[in-house]
């Protein structure tokens, strides 16, 4: 009975937040969201992003909504880092738009 508790325990305590995701996109029919949220009381000081993989044309990474500025504008044969200071201010919001890009096989991975 003891363990049934522990398990409970640590699955409301590990449901908290989910400050890392990894995604494999190979449909570049429409965009992807990736949503990251931090663990409670954890002292977080960056958000990386990479992105792996080779497209036919161009994407776009922006953050927070698809109206905002890429922040980064990629194609080819991609392997790039992306980096900026973050003090666990909230959830982020991660978005893969396919842009002019219609295949290719991509991995991204984000990290608070």
């Amino acid at each position: 009975m003891k363990n049934i508790y522990f398990y409970i325990v640590f699955l409301l305590l590990a449901s908290c937040g989910k400050d890392d995701e990894k995604i494999k996109i190979t449909d570049f029919s429409e965009p992807k969201i990736i949503s990251v949220k931090p663990y409670k009381n954890y002292p977080y000081a960056m958000m990386n992003i990479w992105v792996k993989g080779n497209v036919n044309d161009t994407i776009l990474i922006k953050l927070h909504s698809i109206d905002n500025k890429p922040i980064m504008s990629l194609s080819g044969n991609i392997d790039e880092r992306w980096y900026t200071d973050y003090y666990g201010e909230g959830e982020r919001i991660i978005i893969f738009e396919p842009y002019k890009a219609t295949s290719g096989n991509l991995e991204i991975k984000v990290k608070l």
